[in-house]
């Protein structure tokens, strides 16, 4: 019975929020603001022919859902532009975009946004409408993913067109001391963002990082522009970060207070069974 219990407790806890709709058509036909899979296969692969398509396919780079990251902990912003924020939370300001999911009103499916808050760590600290713009220099803005992670996922809003390349318009790099740095590869794109609610524009294009390999890191560092992006206009708007284990779940984290709850109730049942025990 306390295995059993444990183990059910223990998969509640686990769950995981990602969603997984991996495209398998290379001639797939939709459009998601206006990229298809052959707009990925012309920016990944040099051109947009049915060989470049498969290889979108085949890579698993594109995925047509969106990123629920409800319940887990997004990564700590410790440095903004070269100043720790930890020590400065006042530091540098974000930006808020307007539109919200399940709200109607005049920002209904616009990129509206307002710029000039005081305070990036509000801006970089979590995966909601605030976001923050970061320099090009490698290692100022510095991302604490909380353990060893294989992948990162980039959470970025948007303000304009075109796409994808105004959503990962940043370069990625990867370190365990903050110090030797390594540039990330793109391995996957959520093509909804997160919000399920598919109106809301300025969210879209969620993608993750990785080595390349089974190096594992705690830090990412993100520049505007650079070799991992798609375009370099001068800025990014990046939304948080998240770490990943490899096969792009969520790593550890908080418990959503459901899965507390359900946890609660494991325990109890192991206290009844061994007061049942007891008595006997």
């Amino acid at each position: 019975m306390k295995k059993k219990i444990v183990a059910v407790s223990l998969a509640l806890l686990s769950t995981s929020a990602a969603q997984a709709a991996l495209l398998t058509d290379p001639n797939d036909a939709r459009s998601w603001q206006g990229a298809s899979v052959g707009t990925f296969a012309g920016l990944y692969y040099g051109s947009n022919t049915l060989a470049n398509r498969q290889a979108v396919i085949a890579n698993n780079l594109l995925d047509d859902s969106n990123f629920d990251a409800t319940g887990y902990a997004a990564a700590t912003l410790k440095k903004f532009n070269g100043v720790d924020v930890v020590a400065n939370p006042l530091f540098g300001a974000y930006g808020t975009s307007f539109d919200q999911p399940g709200v109607s009103d005049g920002n209904d499916s616009t990129y509206n946004y307002t710029f000039g808050s005081a305070g990036a760590a509000v801006g970089g600290n979590a995966i909601d409408q605030h976001w923050i713009q970061t320099d090009n220099t490698i290692g100022n803005s510095v991302w604490d993913l909380g353990f060893q992670a294989s992948k990162a996922a980039v959470f970025n809003s948007i303000d304009h067109t075109p796409l994808p390349l105004e959503a990962i318009e940043s370069t990625v790099y990867l370190s365990n001391d903050m110090i030797t740095w390594t540039q990330a590869v793109t391995e996957r794109v959520w093509l909804e963002g997160i919000y399920s609610d598919t109106s809301v524009l300025w969210d879209g294009f969620v993608y993750a990082v990785g080595t390349g390999t089974a190096d594992t890191f705690r830090y990412a560092s993100i520049v505007w522009g650079g070799p991992g992006a798609l375009q370099a206009d001068g800025d990014n708007e990046i939304n948080g970060v998240m770490g990943l284990r490899d096969n792009f779940q969520p790593g550890p984290s908080l418990p959503e207070p459901a899965s507390l709850a359900l946890f609660g109730l494991g325990l109890l049942g192991l206290y009844a069974a061994r007061r049942r025990r007891s008595a006997v």
